[in-house]
């Protein structure tokens, strides 16, 4: 616990390198290093699609990657590093199509974050059909002998960190969430500027799910700069958690790295040490 902030909040300042918001923009899909095969696409019997580089021995403990698109999310670093790192030491890692992506988009609507305003907007809550997909494919891999269960961790970019915390709050058997860069206040994007009043939106912001949240291992690095989501809303988030934890009487488990850099990115570096992170818990 930091004793100096009163919040159970570790707090690394740190000097990392700063990579431009589009360095890997139009980087083509390709296999994952070390992995014997790109991910390829399953169903369960609900309809829950997903895409799945599986273990070599199964049951395996689970990654759940969340960023954009289901293939998209494991075939691009640095989305996918993560997966990539763990895969090789005999980690199932899957993904979902988030909402407003790939075929969660729906014919004629906006995709990605403009999506999410307009289903907002229509008062359409964007987190419990995603949790119920979640719900859906890890009860799936779980009776199919493919998962172990209660060993899921759930690993985001950005947007893909706010729903791989989402997940968590909805799925007790996530232990463990790394999010970098992540969103945890959709007020803090652009496309939903000028949404303050609206009582979806204050319902959406993770700070509501604090206690859910409160005693599970969580992993956080973002830029101290970072306007396109916020640095701040993530810092309230990670006091409301380790509030929601004392409240509890239990410790925060919580680690916020804050680096001392502009704009909003992530790297490959990152994604290490969140790997590493994750093996510091089994």
């Amino acid at each position: 616990m930091c004793s100096h902030c009163g919040y159970g909040i570790v707090l690394l300042v740190t000097l990392a390198g700063w990579i431009p918001p589009d360095a890997h923009a139009g980087a083509e899909p390709a296999a994952p290093a070390g992995s014997a095969r790109a991910p390829e696409m399953r169903s369960t019997p609900g309809g829950a699609a997903f895409a799945l580089i599986e273990a070599a021995v199964l049951p395996a403990p689970t990654l759940l990657v969340c960023a954009k698109d289901a293939i998209s999310t494991l075939s691009v670093d640095p989305y996918r590093h993560t997966g990539t790192l763990l895969h090789a030491e005999g980690w199932n890692v899957i993904a979902l199509d988030l909402p407003c992506h790939g075929a969660d988009q729906r014919e004629g609507e906006r995709p990605e974050l403009e999506g999410w305003r307009d289903r907002v907007e229509r008062g359409e809550n964007i987190v419990t059909p995603w949790q119920a997909r979640v719900n859906d494919v890890l009860k799936y891999l779980v009776n199919a002998g493919m998962a172990e269960p209660n060993r899921f961790v759930a690993d985001g970019t950005s947007r893909g960190g706010y729903m791989a915390c989402q997940a968590a709050a909805g799925n007790p058997a996530i232990r463990a969430v790394a999010a970098y860069g992540p969103v945890t206040n959709l007020m803090g994007l652009r496309e939903f500027e000028g949404m303050e009043n609206s009582p979806l939106v204050r319902e959406l912001a993770l700070t509501t799910i604090a206690p859910a949240l409160a005693e599970r291992p969580i992993w956080i690095t973002i830029g101290s700069q970072d306007t396109r989501v916020g640095t701040d809303y993530a810092i309230a988030f990670a006091r409301s958690v380790t509030a929601a934890a004392d409240q509890k009487g239990q410790d925060a488990r919580l680690m916020l790295r804050v680096t001392p850099t502009k704009g909003h990115s992530s790297t490959n570096e990152d994604h290490a040490e969140a790997a590493q992170w994750i093996r510091g818990l089994e």
